[in-house]
C-alpha cells in the first residue's frame, strides 16, 4: 500500500549489488493478441537498476527495490505472509526464458523438501510446514517452463506467497509439478 516498488526475481539471474545495479526491466511484454508470438506496442522498459535487498542461492530468490518508477500501468501486488494450506488456489504469471508474458493456474499440493541435484535440476520429497522450505504446486491450466525461475506464484487474492524455482512443468509434461 505503500507503492514501494520492490521486484521478485531468481538469484541465479541477479546474486550481487552490481548484477542488480545493471538491471533493465520490460513492463506489460505480453503477447498482441490471445496465442499470438508478436509483443504488443504496450511493451515500456525500465533501466536504473535496482538495489539487492535479499537474496538466497537455497531458494533462487533475489529481492529488490527499483530504483526507477515503474509505469503508469504496472499493478503492485502485494504479499500474504500466512501459510498456505493444501490444495489452495494458485496461478503465476511468469515470462519463460525471458519471452513474453505466460500464466499458470493450479494448487498446492503441500509442503517440500528438495536438495540439488545438477544443473537447474532438484529431487524433492514431501514435507510439513516446519521442515519443507519449498511449496509444491500442480497446474491444472498452463505450464512453467525453463527461464520461470523468480516468477512469482500468487494466492488466489491476487498476492505473492512464494516464487517458482523448479519443477518436471513443461508442455511435454503438462501434469508435471513444480
Amino acid at each position: 500500500q505503500d507503492w514501494v516498488p520492490y521486484f521478485l526475481s531468481a538469484d541465479h539471474c541477479i546474486s550481487t549489488q552490481a548484477s542488480a545495479s545493471s538491471l533493465e526491466t520490460y513492463w506489460n511484454a505480453r503477447s498482441a493478441s490471445c496465442g499470438s508470438a508478436q509483443v504488443t506496442s504496450e511493451v515500456r522498459r525500465l533501466e536504473g537498476g535496482a538495489q539487492l535487498l535479499w537474496n538466497s542461492a537455497a531458494t533462487d530468490t533475489s529481492f529488490m527495490r527499483l530504483n526507477g518508477t515503474p509505469p503508469v500501468s504496472a499493478v503492485f501486488a502485494g504479499w500474504d505472509a500466512r501459510t498456505p494450506g493444501e490444495s489452495d488456489a494458485v496461478f503465476s504469471i511468469h515470462h519463460p526464458a525471458g519471452g513474453i508474458q505466460k500464466f499458470s493456474e493450479g494448487m498446492t499440493i503441500g509442503f517440500r523438501a528438495c536438495q540439488p541435484a545438477g544443473e537447474g535440476s532438484s529431487l524433492c520429497g514431501p514435507a510439513t510446514v516446519s521442515n519443507g522450505m519449498f511449496l509444491g504446486v500442480q497446474w491444472s491450466r498452463g505450464v512453467t517452463e525453463g527461464g520461470s525461475s523468480g516468477g512469482p506464484l500468487f494466492s488466489s487474492a491476487g498476492r505473492v506467497i512464494g516464487q517458482l524455482q523448479g519443477g518436471s512443468s513443461s508442455c511435454a509434461n503438462p501434469l508435471g509439478q513444480d
